[in-house]
């Protein structure tokens, strides 16, 4: 598997570099760096050196580095798209002042980019045992299904299906369709996987999937990102945004709700 590791030279996203390398299916990295102009390229790229060089590399990895010039929310989707990327590992600083009212650097990167990331802070790496899937009523979950799978085969891992409860009819039974197609489809492929069920809406989302997460000592999150969320959503602070940063510093995988719109995609599925 092939990883982009972007980074901004500061410890935190340094830290992405690490847990990347932690992955036992990784066979290659690319430490990649956004530049303003193309005259910072060559400081960038000893930079980029030098934190290749101050860590120890298993012996089955390959790592490359990579300096581009332009507009970072673009470059880093497109970099991934070009190189062909199965993964892009990226540090997120949360959510601080004036970034809550434009959304937080990280959704912006997500938004643009159509591979899978896995958005990790401070805390570090540990195996992914553990993945918790909220279940809601939006059809875009189900998108969440091929990305779930792959990823418990790599990892060996158990799904834990976190059910929303609601009290309205119409809404509970959309949630139990999505249940009822992720147990169909992990029963399908051997996954292991059990069901936890409690009332949640989505505004206070973050905070009840995080509690969860602890209570059930889950190793990392996953969740759909909506690339038409506006600025006016950013303004009022969507859950998914917040997930990213939280307050556990779990690490979250994001499927872009674009890697389906077209039916060659690696992750593609019918909803």
């Amino acid at each position: 598997m092939k990883v982009l590791i972007p980074l901004d030279f500061t410890p935190l996203t340094e830290n992405a570099y690490h847990y990347a390398l932690h992955l036992p299916f990784v066979k290659e990295i690319i430490l990649f760096h956004v530049t303003t102009a193309e005259n910072e390229n060559a400081e960038a790229d000893k930079k980029l050196k030098q934190i290749s060089s101050n860590i120890e590399i298993p012996s089955h990895i390959t790592v490359n580095l990579l300096v581009k010039s332009g507009n970072i929310y673009d470059l880093i989707g497109d970099t991934a798209a070009e190189l062909n990327a199965d993964l892009i590992v990226m540090a997120t600083h949360g959510v601080k002042g004036w970034q809550r009212l434009v959304g937080s650097h990280a959704m912006k990167v997500i938004t643009h980019s159509r591979t899978p990331y896995i958005v990790v802070q401070n805390k570090p790496y540990r195996p992914l045992k553990k993945i918790l899937i909220p279940i809601d009523f939006t059809k875009e979950v189900k998108q969440v299904a091929p990305v779930a799978i792959r990823y418990a085969q790599l990892f060996n891992a158990e799904v834990i299906l976190f059910e929303q409860l609601n009290k309205d009819s119409f809404v509970q039974h959309r949630i139990t369709n999505n249940l009822n197609y992720f147990t169909s489809v992990l029963n399908d492929n051997n996954i292991t996987f059990k069901i936890i069920s409690k009332e949640f809406s989505l505004d206070d989302k973050c905070e009840t999937v995080t509690r969860e997460a602890v209570e059930t000592d889950a190793d990392i999150i996953v969740t759909t990102i909506d690339p038409n969320v506006g600025l006016t959503n950013f303004i009022m602070g969507v859950e998914e945004q917040k997930l990213l940063a939280n307050v556990i510093q779990l690490p979250v995988l994001c499927v872009n709700i674009k890697h389906f719109t077209f039916p060659s995609d690696q992750f593609s599925i019918s909803v």
